[in-house]
């Protein structure tokens, strides 16, 4: 898939310049270099990639122009931050959860939504050869807990707007806002052929406030591509997806080159636009959560409201902004990477043929009762870490067995479960004689040797793993 035209606008910025030069681009390289999967084979990055799916029975629908946008500038930034052309490739946003391909880091930006109910895509959770850095992504419908994985396995999550942030976070998932990766498009190069007045799904009603002279010669176009496919599957075919995701790209730049004004009521119009330094007003009839980021940038423009509407907006996206997303971006790749180097220095090892399992647990095992006896037990040594590990390991071992108090010279009240703590000097008036104590303070077992030895106590002293039973 070729977006060439992207070499042009970003030669021509100086944030690519800054980016793409210098000691940041050796950074960067060093940061993100490449790794080796299980197999040796060097590790790629992408970004999505569009074939749109269609009805068994009506092989054509509208599609948004919008969504190959957002994929061009997520190619964008893999290009910003170093990532060399070889090693970026493209990955089907609809096959996700099925991708078969090579092992990639994959920019997962964008909006999933009921799509897959009505087509034959699979979005979440994400196939085990992705891993996903999500940056930009909007949620638009509720997630059940099988996709909602694929959040909670690579957080944190960046988020393009606010409504996205307070969902996962409800979820327990760790989301920020990063906004849309479209806003880090470069700042065009002026010139004089830009004097066109260009309106995109400009919503009914704006045209009446408009001074005459901008609504004479303007230019109406759609987001909105239609395409009757000629597949025989439920895709578009290779082709119709170069194609889709060409024009996407031809009315961008053409956007970027001619236009004086835009005035349009869609988000994927109007961010790319503000980020190139393009005049934009952006007006609807309503919006929805998807805005809850660009209102930070453009003044939002509702039908009572229209009167108000400045034609002449001086907007732009800093570049502190564009940066601040690349360099998040590049993290989140950087740690997605080393992430990824150490689990195959972990598989790539093997591990040893062993049974894992704590000293207190070891120890449980060593004691001479059945696992589903009935008895009680106390332990000595409150103080210590290890006697929680034992009482644990007890409870896991013996389901029936009962705590019915702990022993420390120095601690006083209740132990886990409300279970009581007395003193070695109370053992003989509240301690029965069939009770087992287990004895885990090492500085205690002279002492309780002294204290119960020969008095017809069961008692056992522990040291790690080691059992002496009395």
């Amino acid at each position: 898939m070729l977006w060439s035209d992207w070499r042009y606008l970003a030669e021509t910025s100086d944030l690519w310049g800054k980016i793409h030069g210098g000691e940041f681009t050796a950074d960067v390289q060093e940061r993100v270099k490449s790794v080796s999967g299980r197999k040796g084979e060097k590790m790629k990055y992408g970004y999505l990639y569009y074939r749109k799916g269609m009805l068994e029975n009506k092989k054509e629908r509208p599609m948004n122009l919008g969504d190959p946008v957002q994929s061009l500038a997520a190619l964008g930034i893999l290009r910003k931050i170093g990532i060399k052309e070889e090693d970026i490739i493209p990955v089907d946003r609809y096959d996700l959860a099925v991708y078969e391909g090579e092992k990639v880091i994959l920019l997962v930006n964008g909006a999933e939504t009921y799509e897959h109910y009505a087509y034959h895509t699979k979005f979440l959770p994400v196939s085990e050869n992705i891993i996903p850095v999500f940056i930009g992504i909007h949620l638009h419908r509720e997630l059940s807990e099988e996709e909602l994985t694929s959040f909670r396995e690579h957080q944190p999550v960046g988020c393009r707007d606010e409504f996205t942030v307070s969902y996962l976070r409800e979820k327990g998932i760790d989301a920020f806002l990063s906004g849309c990766l479209t806003l880090t498009f470069p700042k065009r190069q002026e010139t004089a052929v830009q004097n066109k007045v260009f309106l995109v799904d400009c919503p009914e009603g704006v045209e009446e406030y408009m001074p005459e002279e901008l609504v004479k010669d303007a230019v109406r176009l759609s987001q909105i591509l239609r395409i009757k496919s000629k597949s025989e599957s439920c895709r578009l075919t290779d082709e119709e997806a170069d194609y889709y995701s060409e024009t996407a790209e031809k009315q961008l730049f053409r956007l970027r080159d001619e236009a004086a004004l835009v005035v349009t009521s869609r988000l994927h119009v109007a961010a790319p636009c503000a980020a190139m330094g393009i005049p934009v007003v952006l007006a609807k009839e309503v919006f929805d959560g998807r805005y809850r980021f660009i209102d930070r940038f453009l003044p939002l423009y509702t039908p009572e409201k229209y009167g108000q509407i400045d034609w002449r907006p001086k907007v732009g996206i800093g570049e502190e902004v564009k940066e601040e997303i690349v360099s998040m971006c590049r993290c989140l790749i950087g740690v997605a990477a080393g992430r990824e180097r150490l689990r195959n220095v972990y598989l790539s090892g093997g591990g040893q043929n062993l049974f894992f399992r704590s000293e207190e647990e070891a120890a449980v095992c060593s004691l001479p009762m059945e696992p589903k006896e009935e008895f009680t037990y106390a332990i000595w040594g409150v103080c210590m870490p290890n006697s929680y590990l034992l009482y644990e390991a007890m409870q896991k071992k013996y389901v029936n067995a009962r705590m019915v108090c702990a022993i420390d010279t120095w601690a006083e009240g209740v132990y886990k479960d409300s279970v009581p703590i007395i003193s070695p000097e109370d053992m003989e008036e509240k301690l029965g004689k069939g009770t087992l104590i287990l004895v885990v303070a090492p500085a205690a077992h002279e002492d309780a040797v002294r204290r119960l030895e020969g008095r017809g106590y069961r008692f056992a002293l522990m040291k790690g793993a080691e059992v002496r039973l009395f």
